[in-house]
């Protein structure tokens, strides 16, 4: 799956993407939506898990081509997270300047358990971000690949949404990580 993912993103060119959403971080809706749409072509990704995973490995490689401070597959306090950003020390120390996300990868991925844990964890639930191919329940934003349902709803967005999302957010938090430049 990945390879299919990056295959796309050779033919669309890594640097002409990173420098295109570094010049506008709006362009990463299109590239996302070119990237997903490509993919979700081939049979092989129309489960909850293939989807979970291509969601995963693209938002891993917006991450990196804008720069954006994150770490990836943690494990805090006994719960594993899939992405922290900006970074741990400060989930720890100011969450309400840290965004957690979790990927579906499988039905029912997210069991009430863990999900109290990451409220421990990160006690903004607004905070809170999770990314699945569908509505999924809970009291988070959740980030959905299938735009046939309703995306009016309060907590739920566009997966193709999610890097400009955490741009403004970092913005409102005044984020001053350290970033690499290309």
């Amino acid at each position: 799956m990945p390879k299919t993912l990056y295959s796309i993103i050779a033919e669309l060119g890594k640097e002409k993407i990173q420098r295109d959403i570094t010049l506008n971080r709006e362009k990463s809706k299109q590239y996302i939506q070119i990237m997903l749409a490509r993919c979700l072509r081939i049979s092989s990704f129309t489960t909850t898990g293939t989807t979970g995973s291509l969601c995963e490995a693209l938002l891993h490689f917006m991450l990196t081509a804008t720069t954006i401070p994150s770490v990836r597959k943690v494990s805090l306090d006994g719960i594993k997270l899939d992405i922290v950003i900006p970074n741990i020390q400060t989930l720890r120390n100011y969450p309400d300047k840290a965004l957690v996300i979790q990927i579906v990868k499988e039905d029912e991925r997210i069991s009430k358990e863990e999900q109290q844990k990451i409220k421990n964890i990160q006690p903004n639930h607004g905070n809170i971000w999770v990314v699945s191919k569908g509505p999924f329940p809970g009291d988070y934003i959740n980030y959905t690949v299938d735009i046939e349902y309703n995306m009016h709803a309060l907590m739920r967005r566009r997966f193709d949404d999610i890097i400009t999302d955490i741009g403004s957010f970092l913005e409102r938090t005044r984020d001053r990580s350290f970033r690499f430049f290309h």
